[in-house]
């Protein structure tokens, strides 16, 4: 595998996510005793106590295989995890749930947190076709999502369960609760679902935002400027920032593209870059 001289930075957040990844292991082992009441969820927190395992020795293999051993030993690294909500004993079930949901969006941060640190520092595809830092990245950020989706699917389902055991019934007076067919669970999923569709997704907009650019490069030879926004390329509209990399891989060295540049000042200019021989 290929290894380069890491930054600092990069090791120290490896580190962290491996001391995140521990907790969350340990934590787990703590959960699991007060969800074996219901087989689904001590099935699923088993299931997800194995991922977090798997998860922290990737990373430390990782960390040492970029040299990053003396990152694990920082008396600054943080082994905190996020705040739990309070356990409620009458309801371990529901409460151990949304301890879960809890610690897995802590990790999906931490996460988004690596990917840029990745790619910046050149762990990333651009040198091996797996097992870099971003490729454990986009793999254990992947399974924390599902995760949270499962958890998310499987919460109205155990809040009502809960309530059964209380014999407590069903109070809502819609058409299908009203004759006896309760549908609260099918529409807590639902609400939860049109709430992410709301929101959108992550990457909506189009175009390349430009950060600063390296010195000396193509793109500062041209004036280009951290908020700079690319729209388009050789005449064809950038959507996604896959586009851009398509055209400047295509686009043999020497050779010219031309660039519609949105100015951080929201003015459109064309400007010409020639990719590097």
């Amino acid at each position: 595998m290929t290894t380069t001289e890491k930054s600092n930075r990069l090791h120290s957040h490896l580190a962290n996510m491996i001391a995140l990844e521990k907790a969350i292991d340990q934590k787990f082992g703590d959960l699991l005793p007060e969800v074996t009441s219901h087989t689904e969820v001590s099935a699923l927190f088993t299931k997800f106590q194995f991922m977090a395992a798997e998860q922290w020795r990737a990373l430390e293999s990782r960390l040492q295989d970029i040299g990053g051993n003396d990152a694990i030993s920082n008396e600054a690294l943080s082994t905190e995890i996020a705040s739990e909500f309070v356990q409620d004993e009458n309801y371990p079930v529901s409460s151990a749930l949304q301890a879960a949901y809890t610690l897995f969006n802590q990790a999906i941060v931490g996460y988004a947190v690596l990917h840029p640190l990745a790619t910046r520092f050149a762990d990333s595809l651009v040198i091996a076709d797996e097992g870099t830092s971003y490729h454990l990245c986009r793999t254990h950020a992947q399974s924390y999502i599902e995760a949270v989706q499962e958890i998310s699917q499987l919460i109205p389902n155990v809040i009502l369960w809960e309530l059964d055991q209380e014999h407590l019934e069903c109070q809502c007076t819609c058409p299908s609760c009203g004759v006896g067919v309760c549908v609260c669970a099918l529409a807590g999923r639902s609400f939860l679902r049109d709430a992410w569709i709301e929101a959108g997704p992550i990457a909506a907009d189009k175009g390349v935002f430009v950060q600063t650019p390296r010195e000396n490069s193509a793109a500062s030879k041209v004036g280009l400027h951290h908020g700079d926004v690319i729209l388009a390329a050789k005449g064809q509209e950038i959507g996604i920032y896959g586009d851009l990399q398509d055209i400047v891989r295509n686009t043999e060295p020497g050779g010219n593209i031309q660039l519609t540049v949105r100015r951080f000042n929201a003015d459109n200019e064309d400007v010409v870059m020639v990719r590097p021989k």
